[in-house]
């Protein structure tokens, strides 16, 4: 999760969860700063995806590598994260079929 702001509108501990309980195995990083998240996102490993959640663009990202195939995505998030967070999890499944 980038958020380079910091929580002004309280809503962090929603966004973490609601992030946590779609993907429960997952791990979480935040990041304050693009640079940060830059290197992290670029790091690859085999048959792995990264979805990045920017609340300051309002976008989910995803990127990945799956049995070879690289895939990437960016989603918009203009009112419901949650929604989103459902039809990200939808497009990983299938990339990763």
């Amino acid at each position: 999760m980038l958020d380079i702001a910091g929580v002004t509108r309280g809503t962090d501990t929603n966004e973490t969860t609601l992030l946590h309980e779609t993907w429960p195995a997952a791990t979480l990083d935040s990041f304050s700063g693009a640079e940060t998240l830059r290197a992290w996102e670029s790091t690859e490993k085999p048959d792995s995806v990264k979805i990045i959640y920017d609340r300051a663009a309002a976008e989910v990202r995803v990127v990945g590598k799956w049995r070879g195939k690289s895939f990437g995505k960016t989603f918009p998030v203009e009112t419901n994260l949650a929604t989103m967070l459902t039809t990200v999890k939808a497009y990983v499944a299938e990339q990763a079929r």
